[in-house]
């Protein structure tokens, strides 16, 4: 290996300066290297004497002491000139780390023509981590050496070319120096401004100067040589302007492109995956997510926000013809891509390009747990793959999926199919997604071998339960309620004494989700004491318009039902889905606005209402004729009704941190994975080719789920910035 001699200029900063020193002579094999102690006259009458005593100790240390202050200009050049090898310049407020030496000499000597070579940094502008052009401090939650190790792990060793070397830690080739010359202290003085001079002085001679990616150096900054700094920085970038007219320009262009953004993200995921257990959820909408009123994705949510400070999750959803990994982070989120796979059938189950995404994906983000909230957009290899890495798995059933592909379990979209005696799959299925065939005998065969491999399967309702062990009886079914962060209101519906009852429909009035039976209930209604309200929108044009009986209010978000059900005197909800739903937050959002929800007795809000008194229950064919019936007995029974007005005041209703502590047990993770050069390996690779995903339109054979009124129904539970100049900055 080339001989190379490390000079470090002194200036004060005593416990710097011994902090440097000792991490130099723990990290460096001095094989004929020479470290080079220029004292240049500190005023701190402590620093020559440790400096000799540090000589006398070592022999590889000689000291050199300025009879004047020469700055760090006149001093490295002096010590450069001493010496008769490669050099690094070394800022004494720096501590290096194992190895630096070596690896910042192999990266020099990897091709011909590179002049200079600097290391990463946690605080040195253009090759600062993980947050470019930014100072940063060293991560929480790893030692410096545990740091070095990670970025040594994750290097790409691919000699990237920067605009200028910086001089925090700077490698020089002694031939250069005798090429180029040294330092110009003529023009920049004490120092600011001559390794960028020194750096285009290499680049018109055809050199280059390169980041040594897998080698870290801590950089404390500002300890040094901090007197006048300012005025300095600004007289010298101005000389370096005039001599240099395209200097701004270059750095500009090149933090435009940012070149090394892949190392930067790189770094940052891995420390954000140091010592934190990894959950991957598995999810087919996480498309607008602050937004998005989808139960199951609401969910989630919820999920990973009360246990984000525990656990790294990473969500992995379809979106925009591609995969989106979204990982949440304990204070951060970071988004991947992944591309589209090739999946000709309208229902595939297993695709060996996807398998391959979750094996990259389990490796690279070291997977500990993987719990899955939907499969649409996915395939059973996950469960293989997790099974082949051992990795814990658990699915969450929020819907009917697993029964049939339709999800909805309506038979031609019209009743309620497991209620119905004679069916025909085949038709049913033609009729909803113009499939020919009845595939349901083998949709269940798949399913089921398919559940039987989790570790744990949850629902979030006994009806659910019930309804999938109807068809899977050998799989064991936990149920965990869904948690939701709302307080009850002290508004509690009263009839005593009403001349007018207020009954409201909530949510998107479908056909399905009782729009018809609002409609027929206006038409029918011949009691004028009774006022239907729609909160809501409707997909019936005749719904969208008040008349005498009825009041149309329109689309409301989520945490304005509570008011507006108060402010209308809201005597009854009417929820009148004729499927079973799995659990229904606006069901709990009702309850907890004071007001008895009448519900068909089908799913779990008909069992909800059943176990906390809450509500009424109907049959599910019930006709218009018996539904007016019925609303008008549950006022004539004052009685009755003040009696669930008392449940409802003293109804619990479970919180998200209730949920999460349910979930969190499951979660238990004793063993995680740690970095090692597979697992850097292989996230290295997604991040790099993370930058040549491109989105595109929906997988056709999913759009029609995705995108049609019939999911939407189903689904919805109802619930370049400009870069900163840093010229100044790039200047030491």
């Amino acid at each position: 290996m080339n001989k190379c001699d490390i000079i470090i200029p002194i200036y004060n900063a005593y416990d710097c300066v011994i902090e440097c020193i000792d991490s130099v002579i723990k990290n460096t094999t001095f094989d004929g290297t020479i470290l080079y102690l220029i004292d240049d006259k500190s005023p701190d009458d402590r620093i020559l004497p440790l400096l000799k005593k540090y000589q006398k100790k070592y022999k590889f240390i000689k000291v050199i002491e300025n009879e004047e202050n020469l700055g760090f200009v006149g001093s490295v050049n002096k010590g450069m000139k001493v010496s008769k090898h490669d050099v690094v310049l070394l800022n004494s407020d720096t501590e290096v780390t194992p190895h630096w030496l070596e690896k910042i000499i192999k990266c020099a000597y990897s091709e011909k023509m590179i002049a200079t070579v600097t290391p990463l940094s946690n605080n040195a502008t253009l090759v600062s981590m993980p947050n470019g052009l930014q100072a940063n401090e060293l991560p929480e939650n790893m030692t410096l050496n545990e740091y070095s190790n990670l970025v040594e792990l994750s290097a790409y060793n691919k000699n990237f070319q920067l605009p200028t070397a910086h001089g925090f830690c700077m490698f020089i080739k002694r031939e250069v120096l005798d090429l180029v010359g040294y330092f110009d202290e003529e023009t920049f003085g004490k120092g600011y401004g001559e390794e960028n001079d020194f750096s285009f002085r290499c680049l018109d001679y055809g050199y280059k100067n390169i980041l040594c990616d897998n080698t870290i150096i801590y950089h404390k900054e500002k300890q040094s040589f901090s007197e006048k700094r300012d005025e300095l920085i600004k007289q010298n970038l101005k000389k370096l302007h005039e001599r240099y007219p395209i200097y701004s320009r270059r750095i500009e262009l090149w933090c435009e492109n940012f070149p090394i953004k892949m190392i930067c993200e790189n770094i940052d995921y891995q420390i954000e995956l140091h010592n934190r257990k990894n959950i991957l959820i598995l999810i087919h909408d996480w498309t607008d997510v602050n937004n998005n009123v989808g139960g199951t994705t609401l969910h989630v949510l919820d999920l990973i926000n009360s246990m984000r400070n525990e656990y790294n999750f990473h969500v992995l959803a379809p979106a925009n013809g591609i995969y989106m990994l979204t990982s949440y982070f304990k204070d951060k989120e970071k988004v991947t891509k992944f591309p589209a796979v090739e999946n000709c059938n309208l229902f595939g189950y297993y695709n060996s390009e996807y398998r391959k995404m979750i094996e990259d994906i389990i490796i690279g983000f070291r997977i500990d747990f993987i719990h899955i909230h939907h499969m649409i957009c996915h395939f059973f290899d996950v469960i293989d793959v997790a099974e082949q890495y051992k990795i814990k798995r658990m699915i969450t059933l929020h819907d009917f999926y697993c029964l049939c592909p339709t999800i909805n379990m309506l038979y031609k979209m019209e009743k309620y199919c497991p209620r119905l005696e004679e069916k025909n799959c085949k038709e049913c299925l033609v009729y909803k997604t113009g499939l020919k065939n009845n595939v349901i005998p083998l949709w269940h065969r798949q399913w089921n071998e398919f559940l039987k491999k989790f570790d744990k399967i949850v629902v979030p309702s006994v009806s659910t339960k019930e309804e999938i062990n109807s068809i899977y009886s050998d799989i064991n079914i936990e149920v965990i309620e869904h948690g939701i962060n709302i307080e009850k209101t002290d508004y509690l519906s009263s009839i005593d004494d009403k001349d007018t009852y207020n009954v409201a429909f909530v949510g998107v009035m479908s056909v399905h989700k009782g729009g018809k039976i609002l409609l027929d209930l206006l038409k029918k209604s011949t009691d004028k004491k009774i006022v239907f309200h729609l909160f809501g929108t409707t997909e019936f044009e005749e719904l969208e318009h008040n008349r005498k009986n009825y009041i149309y209010h329109g689309k409301y978000k989520r945490e304005e039902l509570p008011k507006l059900l108060a402010e209308n005197n809201i005597n009854l909800v009417c929820s009148f889905s004729i499927w079973a739903e799995t659990y229904s937050y606006t069901l709990t959002e009702e309850i907890a606005s004071g007001v008895p929800v009448l519900s068909f007795d089908v799913g779990a809000v008909a069992q909800r209402l059943k176990a906390s008194k809450c509500g009424y229950i109907i049959k599910l064919d019930s006709n218009t004729d018996e539904i007016m019936k019925k609303i008008e007995d549950i006022f004539n029974n004052k009685i009755e009704y003040q009696k669930i007005i008392n449940n409802i005041k003293n109804y619990k209703i479970k919180s998200v941190k209730e949920m999460s502590n349910d979930y969190r047990k499951i979660y238990n993770i004793t063993d995680k994975i740690t970095i090692n050069e597979n697992n850097a390996n292989y996230l290295k690779m997604i991040i790099k080719e993370n930058y040549q995903v491109k989105e595109s339109v929906n997988n056709a054979e999913t759009t029609w789920i995705l995108n049609s009124l019939k999911w939407k129904i189903v689904s919805k539970i109802k619930v370049p910035n400009a870069i900163k100049k840093v010229v100044k900055k790039v200047v030491r």
